[in-house]
């Protein structure tokens, strides 16, 4: 096919007032007359060979036989500016629904974005919250509440290992100790060197001294949102140590009770002869001291004694060993009648030794296979004393008592013989300190020995 190219537009062919509604066109403006026109095979093509000529009628000059057309066949007789016009109108209702979509849209899509950012904030707070939550310190905060409340019953319940306690404690001597521990201390907690963020330790501090370990690990059936774990206290351990324990020594015949539980042979140590027996051998044998140990208390203990009179009393322990040293009993239910039977017999002894009693007025206070009564009157001083007036016996008092048991008993008693010797002119006083034992001897008392 023969084309001619850049064919110069003719400006004839176009309106010089732009008038384009009242511009015809003659379509055979000879542009391919030298085109051939190829039809397909068994296709309709021209008889002749030579296409028909078609006669475009104007729009204001109908056909004739088509007076009737449809109404979209009807030519458009409206002017340009009514075009112009009508189709700006049609344009302002196109702008006006796309505008009023778009501002609904808009809206909606600013809602969305609302509830969308609502939403994710919900989120970031929830999930903040439960991030939270999940850190181990809350955790130790709740352990450490007990702490600051000083409740003890809690605190001693989250220990792993409840502490051994012996038969002479309970279970509040431990509180009693816990408490006394952290009481007007400055309490914290702080990480240990064997903190990690899967397995949390912490160490609980009173004034700077760790008195607790606590452990912290993930819970395998309970999480929080979004996964974040639950922790529980795996392991509490307050440092409880029973540092106090007890010493005593007592006579075989008492009964001693710590914190109010009887001593038993578990206990016993060891016994010792008092040194005294030396004095009440052979009619007597004092009670051995037993001595009795024990360990692992957590408050310092009470000890109590029952004499063999049945005489209740707490000891004290020693301050420079801190051991309990009972002594024999110092009193009893026959004591003031004891007493006043070894005043009796060191005034006659005073008397005696001043020559102012008969030769064996003394026998009556000893027993009769005594071995100290002939040394005492085999001792010539008193025949040789100075003469002097018939004494009198002033400013008594009893020293010290000692009732070892319901036979034997130990008194010193001091004592003044005022005296007037004839060679002197005013009276003298002269003192006596008797140191002596008794015995009981058939039911009576004897002077069994004197410790000079």
């Amino acid at each position: 096919m023969n084309r001619k190219k850049n064919k110069k537009r003719n400006p004839s062919t176009y309106p010089k007032d732009g008038d384009w509604v009242n511009y015809s066109v003659d379509i055979h403006d000879g542009w391919a007359d030298d085109v051939a026109l190829v039809y397909p095979e068994g296709g309709w093509k021209p008889d002749d060979g030579e296409l028909t000529n078609l006669t475009l009628e104007s729009p204001d000059e109908p056909s004739t036989g088509d007076s009737l057309k449809a109404p979209s066949d009807i030519a458009d007789t409206r002017t340009a500016a009514e075009i112009v016009r009508q189709s700006q109108t049609a344009v302002k209702k196109k702008t006006h629904y796309f505008r009023t979509f778009l501002i609904i849209w808009l809206g909606l899509l600013a809602i969305a974005i609302a509830f969308a950012l609502g939403y994710f904030y919900d989120f970031l707070d929830s999930y903040e919250i439960a991030y939270q939550a999940s850190l181990p310190y809350h955790m130790m905060n709740s352990v450490m509440q007990p702490f600051y409340d000083m409740d003890m019953e809690t605190v001693y319940k989250m220990q792993t290992d409840l502490p051994v306690i012996t038969e002479f404690e309970t279970e509040e001597s431990v509180k009693l100790y816990m408490e006394e521990l952290l009481e007007d201390k400055a309490l914290s907690y702080e990480q240990t060197s064997s903190y990690t963020d899967d397995f949390p330790e912490y160490q609980i501090l009173a004034d700077g001294y760790v008195v607790a370990t606590v452990s912290l690990r993930k819970s395998q059936t309970e999480h929080l949102d979004y996964d974040f774990p639950v922790w529980y206290v795996s392991s509490f351990t307050f440092y409880t140590q029973p540092l106090e324990y007890f010493h005593i020594e007592v006579p075989e015949n008492y009964t001693v009770y710590v914190n109010g539980i009887e001593l038993n042979q578990d206990y016993y140590i060891s016994s010792a002869s008092p040194k005294e027996n030396m004095y009440v051998e052979p009619y007597q044998t004092l009670p051995d001291i037993k001595t009795y140990q024990g360990e692992g208390l957590y408050i310092t203990p009470t000890v109590t004694a029952v004499n063999s009179f049945g005489t209740e009393y707490v000891v004290l322990p020693e301050e420079s060993t801190g051991r309990y040293i009972i002594p024999y009993p110092s009193d009893c239910p026959d004591a003031e009648a004891m007493k006043a039977y070894a005043v009796e017999a060191v005034t006659m002894y005073a008397n005696y030794v001043s020559n102012d009693t008969t030769d064996n007025a003394l026998d009556p206070y000893f027993p009769s296979d005594s071995t100290l009564l002939p040394l005492i009157k085999a001792n010539t001083s008193r025949q040789y004393y100075a003469s002097h007036q018939t004494p009198e016996i002033r400013n008594v008092e009893i020293r010290e008592f000692t009732a070892y048991d319901e036979n034997v008993y130990y008194c010193e008693v001091y004592l003044e013989q005022s005296t007037k010797f004839y060679s002197q002119r005013e009276p003298e006083s002269v003192p006596t300190d008797g140191h002596f034992y008794f015995v009981k001897i058939d039911g009576e008392w004897k002077i069994c020995n004197i410790a000079y």
